[in-house]
């Protein structure tokens, strides 16, 4: 299964423009239906065009199902303790990017603000933390293993 969902990071990365159309047209094929289309392309009007040019729901959708998979395959390749650990620092480093975008919101769309949490969001929503958290769990650091702990 660990195999399957690094191919599926994988992929999901290569071709990400093609998933993002995909997601686009679904969303933009469900909402209509919903007969929601016409708000959906008002909220799209009122985001700064320097945060996404992409359908909002679809870019949504796409980093979820991308932090799912980065998710589950650390869920399946470390300890429970080192999940939980995985868990909360993921957990704190979205809280911060809401918290960044929160603040940039009420400084009047703060620029710096903007950017600084975009690139605490394309950090997170990439391979980089699984294949780092990995790495330091296995080299040792953070939370003993349980069969260390048996020792």
């Amino acid at each position: 299964m660990a195999g399957g969902l690094v191919l599926a990071l994988l992929l999901l990365g290569v071709y990400n423009h093609q998933v993002l159309d995909v997601l686009t047209a679904g969303w933009q094929r469900g909402l209509a239906a919903l007969g929601l289309a016409n708000a959906a392309n008002a909220m799209q009007h009122g985001i700064d065009a320097g945060i996404t040019r992409r359908m909002l729901p679809a870019v949504a959708t796409y980093a979820a199902l991308y932090l799912s998979c980065c998710l589950l395959l650390l869920h399946l390749l470390l300890t429970p303790a080192q999940w939980q650990l995985t868990w909360r620092l993921y957990a704190g480093a979205l809280a911060a990017y809401v918290l960044i975008a929160v603040i940039g919101k009420l400084a009047g769309n703060a620029q710096w603000a903007y950017r600084l949490s975009r690139h605490l969001l394309d950090f997170v929503v990439s391979p980089l933390p699984v294949a780092g958290l990995y790495v330091l769990f296995r080299a040792g650091f953070g939370p003993a293993a349980e069969r260390d702990l048996a020792e």
